[in-house]
């Protein structure tokens, strides 16, 4: 039997709210940006086949798809006991999510340099292609590798335009520095993926912590034990409020994505690591770090195109059979930040439950807190569209253009007592 499921009817597109609460003296009490009307995916997966996770997860989300089919084939090679891929499917899925990186990113960086951001969006999705993936729902990873190998012919269609392409990201993180614009203190912490080597990694296979002071509070935790790394507060709720359980509800708030992987540790690029401590001294924005990973990502692409592996080798490692009532865990640092998928597997070969934190439920205290910010010092809107574009949330209101978003503002007023 087909099912068929109309997305339109789970996320309104257009939707974007804030709720502002006022105390009875008119000030600011709070402002948060309403998530209630966007049901959690999750339930997509519950109960379905093991077997057919793959084929859901490529287009389970239209926004951030490739860093959710690279999380949830994880997340099944874990129920697997798969520890290890080839060199070939580690090059070419990161060949994958680093072109993700470049063609989620660009349309950012429009207003700063057009041409660069059209440049940068162009061979971002050339890579995705050569990777496997042509159209907007990735195809490329299964369970134990890719499907196959990147060609030659599209790897050097790639090297010749690699350089140029640093050259420009380089070009537009700059004018972003330049801009001086500075990021509001967070309270919470910031978390994200790192290599082995302790380098900020959109694929890495280890969790970092730091405090809003820089003290390190997670090194460098495996997937393996996710549950007692970050709980929800408000279990399966669409703000779920995570937090780092080794602090607890509030105290272990965090956030997640450009910001906080410049924020965790030294980049491995050269380049990007000069650009990333001038950001880290001038306490930059979202939007310069958001320009700085993608200097990293480029100069990991370049690296990337001239390993021998990306073009030949084994391309998977056999799969076993998934066992019952094990928990796997898959995650990536996607383009807006840590996406984590979680399955446990029943006995009947369908998955007993599926859990997904998004980087948008993991942000919202981070964005709450510039939306109070805005709103305590301002009743425009347009200071409330930069607070959401800063936080940038898997939604299609952060890609609308300055001024555009639309926001709805609902204000609440608190009487004496409450």
């Amino acid at each position: 039997m087909t099912q068929r499921w109309v997305l339109d009817e789970i996320v309104d597109p257009f939707g974007a709210k804030v709720l502002v609460e006022r105390a009875s003296d008119g000030t600011v009490s709070s402002a948060r940006f309403d998530l209630t009307g966007l049901p959690r995916v999750d339930a997509l997966l519950a109960g379905q086949l093991t077997t057919e996770v793959p084929n859901l997860v490529e287009k389970l989300c239209g926004i951030c798809p490739a860093a959710h089919h690279l999380a949830g084939v994880q997340a099944l090679e874990a129920l697997s006991r798969i520890t290890e891929l080839t060199p070939t499917a580690v090059a070419v899925r990161r060949l994958l999510h680093l072109g993700s990186a470049l063609e989620t990113h660009a349309p950012r960086l429009l207003a700063t340099d057009r041409e660069a951001a059209i440049t940068l969006r162009r061979f971002g999705k050339a890579a995705m292609a050569a990777a496997g993936s042509p159209g907007h729902f990735p195809t490329t990873a299964v369970p134990g590798g890719v499907r196959e190998a990147v060609s030659v012919a599209a790897r050097d269609e790639l090297s010749r335009d690699a350089g140029d392409v640093l050259t420009r990201t380089v070009a537009v993180a700059e004018q972003e520095l330049s801009k001086g614009i500075k990021l509001p203190a967070f309270s919470g912490a910031d978390v994200a993926l790192v290599s082995v080597d302790g380098c900020p990694d959109v694929v890495g296979a280890r969790l970092r912590a730091v405090s809003a002071s820089g003290s390190t509070l997670l090194s460098g935790a495996a997937a393996s034990g996710w549950d007692n790394l970050i709980a929800e507060e408000f279990p399966g709720s669409p703000a779920p409020r995570p937090y780092l359980v080794a602090l607890g509800p509030g105290q272990g708030r965090y956030r997640v994505g450009p910001v906080a992987q410049l924020r965790v540790g030294p980049l491995c690029g050269s380049v990007a690591a000069g650009l990333q401590a001038r950001w880290l001294a001038a306490g930059g924005d979202a939007g310069a770090a958001r320009a700085i990973m993608c200097v990293q990502a480029a100069e990991e692409m370049m690296a990337l195109l001239a390993d021998p592996a990306l073009v030949a080798g084994e391309v998977a490692v056999p799969v076993a059979d998934f066992g019952p009532d094990l928990v796997g865990v898959g995650w990536v640092d996607g383009p807006r930040g840590l996406l984590v998928h979680r399955y446990q597997s029943g006995s009947d070969g369908r998955l007993a439950s599926a859990q997904i934190l998004t980087p948008t439920a993991q942000n919202e205290p981070w964005l709450a807190e510039l939306l109070t910010a805005a709103a305590a010092n301002s009743t425009d809107t347009a200071a409330m569209e930069d607070a959401v574009h800063e936080a940038d949330p898997c939604l299609p209101c952060s890609s609308a253009p300055v001024g555009a978003m639309g926001l709805q503002v609902d204000t609440v007023s608190l009487g004496e007592g409450d």
